[in-house]
């Protein structure tokens, strides 16, 4: 049996922190596949930095309404004067709740 048929023991599953929920989709800058991580330039894995690349994080708060500018889900985020700008914090943090 080869370890892609063979599920993870719930033991050995236990110790592991989560899954980041932006795991879920494709990510924008590398293109990696969901439920995959991040790679680099070069298409290998990342292993010393398990987080999500900035653009993954940036795609996955969009899934979300944003609590400070009041955006819709899927449209970037707002200033005072109706110019896009960075994904606000709070848009992190909700998407993070709701995932």
């Amino acid at each position: 049996m080869t370890p892609r048929q063979a599920p993870m023991p719930a033991v050995l599953r236990a110790g592991r922190p989560p899954r980041h929920p932006a795991l879920a989709i494709r990510c924008p800058h590398c293109s990696a596949a969901p439920d995959m991580r991040c790679t680099t330039r070069a298409g290998r894995t990342r292993t010393t930095r398990l987080a999500p690349c900035p653009a993954r994080l940036d795609a996955h708060a969009l899934t979300d309404v944003c609590p400070t500018c009041q955006t819709a889900a899927g449209t970037p985020c707002r200033d005072s004067r109706g110019h896009e700008t960075a994904v606000h914090t709070a848009r992190y943090t909700t998407a993070q709740e709701t995932a």
